[in-house]
């Protein structure tokens, strides 16, 4: 699932979209659990939504300042969570977003771009920092 949020053909994912593939994500990580499967250590099929899950917290509680504050350590609630995903993803639900026609007119939508743009610039920074270590 993350290979299709993250995948070039997919150009913008709006929040509805968002909120269907946490869904799903839930429904998978409950099977995941629900039985071992034989000839797999007992937790690992879980392992394998881990990145996917704090990547979806992240986008669906919008806790950009604890991933920002937390980032690189090795507690951190969002450790999975890789910059450059973050930001494909956000570009992506900034695409959806400006096809809705009335965004523009409401304060609160705009206030979002707002916040969007910010969080990009910051994640963008955290990125270019990353690969210079």
């Amino acid at each position: 699932m993350l290979d299709f949020l993250l995948n070039e053909d997919v150009k913008q994912i709006s929040t509805g979209a968002l909120q269907q593939i946490n869904l799903d994500t839930i429904q998978c990580e409950q099977f995941a659990a629900s039985e071992p499967v034989p000839g797999l250590e007992e937790g690992i099929l879980l392992q394998y939504f881990a990145a996917l899950r704090q990547l979806l917290d992240l986008l669906m509680s919008w806790d950009w300042p604890t991933y920002f504050h937390d980032y690189g350590q090795e507690n951190s609630k969002y450790q999975l969570v890789n910059p450059n995903n973050a930001i494909t993803i956000l570009e992506k639900i900034r695409e959806a977003d400006k096809k809705t026609m009335f965004s523009v007119l409401k304060k609160s939508e705009r206030d979002k771009k707002k916040l969007l743009d910010t969080v990009l610039r910051q994640l963008r920074q955290l990125a270019m920092t990353a690969q210079q270590q």
